[in-house]
């Protein structure tokens, strides 16, 4: 992947990225964990399906991409010991291996931020859809304006006048976060989405300016408080100020 959204001289901004994608069950032998195995700002993008259930998750550094595809298992029926609609529903006699150590070693790694676009409803999309947590997360946009939560604002402040910011391609890139395996476009788009929100962290006075924005962790988050967010989350585009450390 070479990034089309910023443009300048820094290598960091024409540096080829390589993206391999990673099958749930396969991420206990994949590369994944040697790949990301530094303190270093990671980048997170979600992939949705067309009914909005979360089926991807791309991870970005400064020199790699990995996608995660998750499995989505068929509904369940009956049963009185199911938790309550809207809770985390893992489906039983399902191999979870992956989902534990991308979350032990990735999501809530001890040492190094992570940082996505719009993190308050993605930590509830990966609660709620895959029963995984988050810690050290940084939204990008509470950074910014409280007003304006468009991601090319963001980046516009955070690169300021040294970078050329492609405005339309960046207003395409975040117009539509459905990712499907056959369609390479959202492949990539996915993958774009995660680099740039790890470069801004690393670029200029980015360390100094998310070291200033309260930490998401949804470890904290008891069943109760859970059910509670998620239905105001149906309402709200961004909740992420009731989880901060």
């Amino acid at each position: 992947m070479l990034q089309n959204i910023l443009d300048g001289p820094e290598l960091a901004l024409n540096q080829h990225i390589p993206i391999h994608t990673i099958r749930e069950l396969d991420i206990p032998s994949s590369d994944l964990f040697e790949t990301f195995d530094h303190a270093r700002p990671l980048g997170i993008s979600p992939g949705f399906s067309t009914k909005g259930r979360l089926n991807a998750l791309a991870v970005a550094d400064d020199n790699n991409c990995r996608i995660i595809e998750f499995s989505q298992p068929k509904p369940q029926r009956g049963g009185n010991n199911r938790p309550p609609p809207g809770l985390p529903q893992p489906p039983p006699h399902r191999d979870l291996k992956g989902r534990t150590l991308l979350e032990d070693k990735i999501l809530c790694r001890p040492v190094g931020d992570l940082l996505a676009f719009d993190f308050g409803p993605l930590s509830m999309s990966l609660y709620c859809d895959t029963n995984l947590r988050i810690t050290n997360a940084v939204d990008i946009q509470s950074a910014f304006s409280a007003v304006d939560r468009k991601p090319l604002t963001a980046i516009k402040q955070s690169v300021g006048e040294d970078i050329q910011v492609k405005k339309e391609n960046i207003v395409t890139l975040f117009s539509n976060p459905v990712y499907s395996e056959e369609d390479r476009k959202s492949t990539t788009d996915l993958a774009m989405r995660a680099w740039v929100a790890q470069f801004l962290a690393g670029y200029g006075n980015g360390a100094e300016t998310f070291d200033k924005v309260p930490r998401i962790d949804t470890k904290k988050l008891s069943s109760q408080v859970s059910l509670l967010f998620i239905s105001i989350l149906n309402g709200i585009s961004y909740i992420f100020d009731r989880f901060l450390i």
